[in-house]
């Protein structure tokens, strides 16, 4: 997996993190939109966000949901840990 960048980092932001971790999980942006309390078009922007951040679609469309692209994939034990270690603060 690519190392991000100080800058890239410096991009992301909670939401964006709880956005990618939540389609990891449901694969289904629904799902993620009712569990973060958000619309639809605002994970849907939180994606795209994440794509020009991290230059890689991280999703395909599929008929039942989305799903992960190897890029995906590799950043969500990272993502998991950081946001485990935040929530046991």
């Amino acid at each position: 997996m690519p190392d991000i960048s100080d800058n890239e980092l410096r991009r992301l932001d909670l939401t964006l993190l709880l956005v990618l971790d939540g389609a990891l999980r449901h694969r289904k942006l629904s799902s993620v939109a009712r569990q973060l309390g958000l619309t639809q078009p605002a994970i849907s922007h939180a994606l795209a966000r994440l794509r020009d951040i991290l230059g890689d679609p991280l999703f395909l469309r599929r008929a039942n949901g989305v799903e992960p692209t190897p890029r995906a994939l590799a950043l969500w034990p990272p993502v998991r840990e950081a946001l485990a270690h935040l929530q046991e603060s």
